[in-house]
C-alpha cells in the first residue's frame, strides 16, 4: 500500500471491476444524491492507459452536467469513487465518502489523504 507522510495506508486505482459495476453506480448515486438531491446519472465505464477504471456520469435533474470520477479501492476493500476535477467545496468542506465508511479528499498538492474536517494542507 501506497502511505502518506503520516504512514497511513491510501484508496489504490481499482484495476479489476469484475462483478463491481453495479457497487460503482450505487456509491456514485449516492454520493450526487446527498451532495447535488435527486438526479438522473448515465454511466460510461472506461480503462485509462494504466489500467485503472474510470466512469463518466452524465447528471440529468435540477443540476445538469458531467463528472469524471476515478474507482479507488479503499486500504478495507471498500470502493472509493473521486470526482476529477474534485470540485473546491467538496475537497475543503465535505470530503468523499467510500463505502467502508471513510472519508478521502485531496490536500493542495493533490495528493489523496483521509479527511478531518478541516483545510487540507
Amino acid at each position: 500500500m501506497k502511505r502518506t507522510q503520516s504512514t497511513m495506508p491510501t484508496p489504490q486505482p481499482l484495476t479489476d471491476l469484475r462483478k463491481r459495476v453495479p457497487e460503482a453506480k450505487k456509491l456514485i448515486a449516492d454520493l450526487l444524491t446527498g451532495l447535488l438531491g435527486p438526479v438522473e446519472l448515465d454511466y460510461d465505464f472506461y480503462r485509462e492507459w494504466n489500467g485503472c477504471w474510470k466512469v463518466r456520469v452524465t447528471v440529468r435533474g435540477k443540476t445538469a452536467g458531467t463528472l469524471d470520477f476515478t474507482l479507488l479501492s479503499t486500504p478495507s476493500g471498500g470502493m472509493l469513487a473521486m470526482p476529477r476535477p474534485l470540485p473546491e467545496r467538496w475537497r475543503t468542506q465535505t470530503g468523499i465518502t467510500a463505502n467502508d465508511g471513510t472519508v478521502w479528499t485531496l490536500d493542495d498538492a493533490g495528493n489523496l489523504i483521509p479527511f478531518t474536517g478541516s483545510h487540507p494542507s
